[in-house]
């Protein structure tokens, strides 16, 4: 953790396509209704790859999976997030407005206001700490905060919080809805796929299928120490749709979550589930990737098909409780951690093109022996 002594604060900023560097900054005062972070890690996922390439809204600084201690907190902030100085507490990307329809209805990672950590929030706006790439970060009005368990490490917690928050709510009610004995599709072996085989099963599914390519063979395996039954590789010699027929008995699976962001996936989903499944769909594919619906097919079979985005803060509780109850078997799988300005080569870690293939969950820690 970053010394609280220090006046100016260094952060990784993204300054354009490919390019962050290293800057200072004046360490901020908070008022009664906002805190001061020390982080402690940033998880790195593939958002992350694709701001990187095409940013917008730059300067700004990077990081929207953080983990941190409290150093500074108003009275009113430590009221309304029950929190002190001292706690360790992951924080929601999206800040909320709290007045918009959809904060009012629980949803305020769509905020009218669309205001989010390292992702749209320029150093040009005081206090400039808007991201988790950063010894400290300034929490505003309309943060969430969650306290975390002393016993859960912040790398740990920096690279499984968000995704088990966003499999409880991709997997529940609002998504693909996962009921007891359910067999469950996951496409996409990522450390959101992942964590839905854990929160799956926690749900109570009865089979779990995670499917990926052959180049992920490192994430498959870890698929199977957080609660998949079954492994396909989507380019291995028994196509997909025949491999899923037979694991089910040729009733096909009850729910599907895709989160692959591949368009291929996208047009498979809809005949892996069976008549009246449920899809959830997470990964968004680029314009000239995106795929067509097959109406027919999701109409005549009455399939659901759900989209899903972030997590809603009623999420994030479970997920601290979930995320304790596992850092055994997540701890493992945080492969690779890096320093403030290594940045960029944690997210070229994490790329599809060039990165490591053993890799599975990067983290940034802004006092990590790396750094300098």
């Amino acid at each position: 953790m970053a010394s609280t002594s220090r006046s100016r604060v260094r952060a990784a900023v993204l300054t354009g396509p490919m390019t962050i560097e290293v800057q200072s900054f004046a360490r901020p005062q908070i008022d009664a209704h906002s805190a001061l972070l020390a982080v402690e890690a940033n998880g790195i996922c593939g958002t992350d790859v694709h701001w990187r390439a095409a940013p917008t809204d730059v300067p700004r600084i990077i990081g929207h999976e953080v983990v941190g201690r409290l150093v500074d907190v108003g009275d009113q902030a430590a009221h309304l997030w029950q929190v002190g100085p001292g706690d360790r507490v992951a924080v929601e990307a999206g800040i909320s407005c709290g007045a918009c329809a959809d904060c009012l209805a629980g949803y305020a990672q769509v905020c009218a206001a669309s205001r989010s950590y390292g992702s749209n929030i320029t150093t040009a706006v005081a206090p400039a700490l808007w991201g988790g790439c950063a010894e400290y970060m300034y929490l505003a009005p309309g943060t969430t905060v969650t306290k975390l368990a002393a016993e859960v490490p912040a790398d740990v917690a920096a690279g499984w919080f968000s995704p088990l928050a966003n499999a409880l709510d991709w997997l529940g009610p609002i998504g693909a809805d996962v009921q007891p004995m359910d067999s469950v599709v996951v496409l996409g072996p990522g450390p959101q796929g992942l964590a839905a085989c854990l929160v799956a099963k926690a749900r109570g599914a009865g089979q779990v299928i995670l499917v990926g390519l052959r180049r992920d063979a490192a994430r498959l395996r870890a698929g199977l120490t957080l609660g998949a039954d079954e492994t396909l590789y989507a380019d291995g010699d028994e196509p997909v749709l025949g491999a899923v027929q037979r694991l089910t008995g040729g009733a096909m699976a009850d729910r599907l979550l895709d989160v692959s962001g591949s368009a291929a996936s996208a047009a498979l989903a809809p005949l892996l589930v069976r008549r009246r499944g449920t899809i959830a769909a997470a990964s968004p594919i680029s314009a000239a990737g995106d795929v067509g619906l097959p109406l027919a097919h999701l109409i005549w079979n009455q399939i659901r098909w759900q989209g899903v985005l972030s997590n809603r803060t009623v999420a994030a509780r479970p997920a601290a409780a979930l995320l304790a109850a596992n850092v055994d078997r997540l701890l493992p799988l945080v492969t690779h951690r890096f320093g403030l300005s290594q940045t960029s080569a944690a997210i070229d870690t994490v790329s599809p093109s060039g990165g490591v293939a053993d890799a599975i969950k990067v983290v940034v820690c802004p006092d990590h022996g790396g750094d300098s």
